[in-house]
Order: C-alpha cells, then sequence, then structure tokens
C-alpha cells in the first residue's frame, strides 16, 4: 500500500513537472528535451527520441537523450522499413502507444532492428490526413523486466502529452512554412497587393512592390485605400469600384491611372476572410502602361487615316455621337460640313494618281492647321472630307465658309507646278440639344449636292431645325415648272458628277 502510494506520488511529480516545463518556457517548444529526459529517467530507459518529417516524408531526428551505447539514426523513410501494409496498421492505431520487445512480430523485428534496440516503446504522430509526421519513442529500459499494464498506461498517458506538444510544433512549422511561401509569392509575382479593412477602409497590409512605390510603409499602412489610390476629383470614402457585396467572392476588376506617375494599372478587387478573421478586401494590380500605349496606338491607327493624317470616317462617327451627346447635355449648338473637291477625277487622269495623293495630303494639313477656327477636320473618304464644329455659332460658320473658300480659290503648291482645285461646301446648322446624326450627315450632303448641280464651287447652308425639317438659309434658284412630267418605272435620280 505504501510503495503504491510512493509510485502515485512520482507520477504526480512527473506530470506537475511536465506541464511546468510547457508552461514556464520562454520559447514554446524547448521544454521538449527537458521532457523527454525526464520521461526516460521514470521509466528507467536509457534512451529517448523525437523524429520529425519534412515534406518528403523523410523523418529527421530532432530531440534525443543518448547514451553512450545508443547510436540514432540521423534520419529515415519509413517506406525504407515498412511496407504500405505496415504503415497502414500504424496509421490506423491512430497515435496509440507501441510497446515493442520481441521480434516475433514482423513490425517489432524491423523497429528493434532499426533502432538496434532491446525494447522500445514509441508513440507516432499522425495528421488528420492519415500521414504519419513524428514519432517519440523511448528504448533499452535498464530493467530487464518488461513493463506492466499500469507502466505501459502511464508511459502511454506522458508520451501522448509530449507527442501532441510535438503536433503542435508541426502544425506551426507549416504554418511558418505556408506564410514564407504565401510571403514569396506575393511579393515576387510582379503585382502589387494590399488588404485594407472592409468597413474601416484602412489598409492593413501591403506587399514590398507597393511599399516601395509609395515611399515607404509608413505612406501607406494604417491610411485609408481612397486616400492614395482613388481617381482625382473622386468624393472621400468607399470607390466605385470597390465591391461591396459581404458574401461574394466576386472580382471586380478595372484600371486606374496613377496621377503622380501617369502609370496604367489593372486592378483586381475582391472580398475575403483576414488571417485575424475580419472581412477584408484584398486588392491586387499591375503595371499595364506598356499595353496601353499598345491600345492607344492600335485605336489611333484604326481611326487614323493612312494618306492624309486625318481621322477617318469611323472616327468621325464615333466622335459624332459624343459631340451630340454632349451638345444635349450642354445645350450647345454647331454646325457640320460636307466637302467634295470639284473635278478631282480630271486632276488624277491628267497629272497622276501620285500628284492627287500630294494634293489630299496637303488639303488634310491645311484643314489640320486651320482646327481651331473651321472645327475638326475628317476624311470621309476618296475626295470628301467632314468638318464639325461644337459649341460654334453661325459667326463661326460665315468665318468658315468664307476661310475655306479663299483657300480653295487659291492654287496649291505641290513642288512641281501649281494645282488649281475648287470645293464644293454643304452646311447644316446643328440646333442646341442636338439633332439625330442621319439628319445631320444626310442635310448636309444634300446641301453639297446641290452646289454640284449650282455649278459647284460654292457653299450652301442648311439648319435643322428642332422638328427635324430643313429651313435653307440659301435657298438654290428655282428650275423652269414643266408643263408635264412623265414618271418612269424604274425612276433613278442621278446625281452630279463630280
Amino acid at each position: 500500500m505504501a510503495e503504491t502510494t510512493r509510485t502515485e506520488g512520482k507520477e504526480k511529480n512527473l506530470f506537475i513537472s511536465i506541464f511546468r516545463q510547457i508552461s514556464g518556457s520562454k520559447a514554446p517548444f524547448e521544454s521538449i528535451l527537458g521532457i523527454l529526459k525526464d520521461t526516460c529517467a521514470f521509466f528507467g530507459f536509457y534512451s529517448g527520441f523525437v523524429y520529425e518529417a519534412d515534406h518528403t516524408g523523410v523523418f529527421h531526428l530532432q530531440e534525443h537523450c543518448p547514451h553512450k551505447e545508443t547510436m540514432l539514426k540521423e534520419k529515415f523513410a519509413l517506406t525504407d522499413y515498412l511496407g504500405k501494409k505496415e504503415i497502414n496498421e500504424l496509421i490506423e492505431q491512430g497515435g496509440e502507444i507501441t510497446y515493442l520487445y520481441s521480434r516475433k512480430n514482423p513490425m517489432g523485428k524491423k523497429f528493434l532492428e532499426f533502432f538496434s534496440a532491446r525494447t522500445l516503446v514509441m508513440v507516432p504522430v499522425i495528421f488528420e490526413e492519415k500521414t504519419p509526421v513524428a514519432f517519440v519513442g523511448l528504448m533499452d529500459r535498464r530493467n530487464p523486466i518488461r513493463l506492466s499494464k499500469k507502466e505501459i498506461d502511464d508511459a502511454d498517458a506522458v508520451l501522448s502529452v509530449l507527442a501532441a506538444h510535438i503536433r503542435t510544433r508541426v502544425y506551426q512549422k507549416r504554418l511558418e512554412y505556408t506564410l514564407e511561401s504565401m510571403k514569396s509569392i506575393i511579393n515576387n509575382q510582379g503585382l502589387d497587393i494590399y488588404v485594407s479593412d472592409y468597413s474601416s477602409r484602412e489598409i492593413i497590409f501591403a506587399n514590398k512592390s507597393l511599399i516601395a512605390r509609395s515611399g515607404g510603409i509608413d505612406n501607406i499602412i494604417g491610411k485609408y485605400c481612397w486616400e492614395l489610390f482613388a481617381t482625382p476629383g473622386q468624393d472621400k470614402g468607399i470607390c466605385k469600384d470597390c465591391p461591396m457585396d459581404k458574401s461574394s467572392a466576386k472580382v471586380c476588376s478595372w484600371d486606374y491611372q496613377d496621377p503622380k506617375t501617369l502609370s496604367w494599372y489593372r486592378v483586381l478587387s475582391a472580398t475575403s476572410r483576414w488571417v485575424d478573421g475580419r472581412l477584408a478586401t484584398v486588392v491586387s494590380s499591375f503595371d499595364i502602361s506598356e499595353n496601353k500605349k499598345n491600345e492607344d496606338l492600335v485605336r489611333l491607327l484604326a481611326d487614323t487615316d493612312a494618306l492624309t493624317k486625318l481621322p477617318n470616317r469611323r472616327k468621325f462617327m464615333a466622335d459624332m455621337e459624343a459631340a451630340l451627346s454632349l451638345m444635349r447635355k450642354e445645350n450647345k449648338k454647331g454646325y457640320l460640313l460636307f466637302m467634295d473637291l470639284d473635278n478631282f477625277k480630271c486632276i488624277n487622269d491628267s497629272l497622276g494618281h501620285m500628284e492627287g495623293d500630294l494634293l489630299l495630303c496637303s488639303i488634310g494639313e491645311f484643314l489640320s492647321k486651320e482646327q481651331k477656327t473651321l472645327g475638326q477636320a475628317y476624311r470621309f473618304g476618296g475626295d470628301e472630307f467632314v468638318v464639325l464644329g461644337i459649341n460654334k455659332t453661325a459667326q463661326d460658320l460665315l468665318k468658315t465658309r468664307n476661310k475655306l473658300l479663299k483657300r480653295f480659290n487659291t492654287k496649291w503648291d505641290l513642288g512641281k507646278k501649281p494645282i488649281s482645285c475648287h470645293i464644293s461646301i454643304g452646311a447644316v446648322r446643328i440646333p442646341r440639344g442636338g439633332a439625330p446624326v442621319e439628319s445631320l450627315i444626310r442635310t448636309a450632303d444634300k446641301m453639297m449636292y446641290e452646289v454640284k448641280r449650282s455649278g459647284k464651287q460654292g457653299f450652301k447652308e442648311a439648319a435643322l431645325l428642332p422638328d427635324k425639317k430643313i429651313s435653307r438659309i440659301e435657298a438654290p434658284k428655282k428650275a423652269a415648272p414643266h408643263k408635264k412630267t412623265v414618271k418612269a418605272k424604274n425612276p433613278k435620280k442621278a446625281r452630279p458628277k463630280k
């Protein structure tokens, strides 16, 4: 009875020592070796060990309390000593203690031979994925008498506490490896990344590249995202592009231009939980300035006439829609000119297409140079040009008319021989609030062809009224009425020759 009481007192003291070492250590896991030594001494074993597996499954010796006659391997691969069936048996034990003292058992024989031990008490540390990640054990008992059932239970209790502590260390190592991997990925993917609190929009994390671009960590951490990255002139608070649906993992994307460097960035933003559990907005961006330049170049080539360098018909149609939208919004007036070169075919036929191209280039250069007075000029096609005047008055249109007619009454010097080339101009005034694009183009075109029918080399103007009716400012001379009009079966209205 007295012996039992002394034994229970020793066990109690051992557990008290173990928990004191765990709770009293400054470093979380420096107590493992001390606990291993106390456990060896308590149960009368010469040596103790702790092995942990790396990512390849190779186990490395971490702690051991060796005896002079004990030689422990620095590392081993479990598959080199056990077959798949035996490893599964070990895993199925679920971290229960294994007491090996006979080589008659296949597993016992392999482990005892591996450790060169006579007796072995061992607990495997198993993770959720049913993989052994560590072993903690005691080997070669001083007393040759086998452990009793109670001693095995006591050893199981002690080693299970130690195994749980080791499992925590393995978890922490994996988390540290994961954190380092994530840092490496975040900092070395060519992306600028920051995380802001979902509610306050305060930035709580930024990666190295963004910190460097911001001029240091103090210039970004603790700041509000809209202070640093909002478009100039935007109101304080939530940016229009930030994701607002807490339940959605949808990625939002937009392009942003840095007002300081004028560099362009493609921004990706999504809502998720941050490491501390709070709801956060994770924002990444990458430089697309070169892409923007290429896009602008492609757009410029698509919108520019290759010969005259004026904007082309495609650009005119887009600009016309945008201009009319602006005029409707701001209640402004303007005008549209439709211009056609007179007898341009004769120039091509007599002087050659090279001279004809030079003439078109000279006209394009003139229209570009006089853009401030005339308005934006476009090459509509062939020898046709259009001019769009936004926020222009009737007086402005008169100045434009005089300038154009004066210039086209003057010869064009192309280097060899001056060339005369006159022009027929049709104009339509755009009323306040704008008008349909088709009506404007049709009216200006119609005025231009009335100039052609009247003998070319002139200007004719019409105003498109709000009810879309045409009011001629300079009506053409009325033709003498015919006594009788005969309708053809398939009448075709012939346009005058250019």
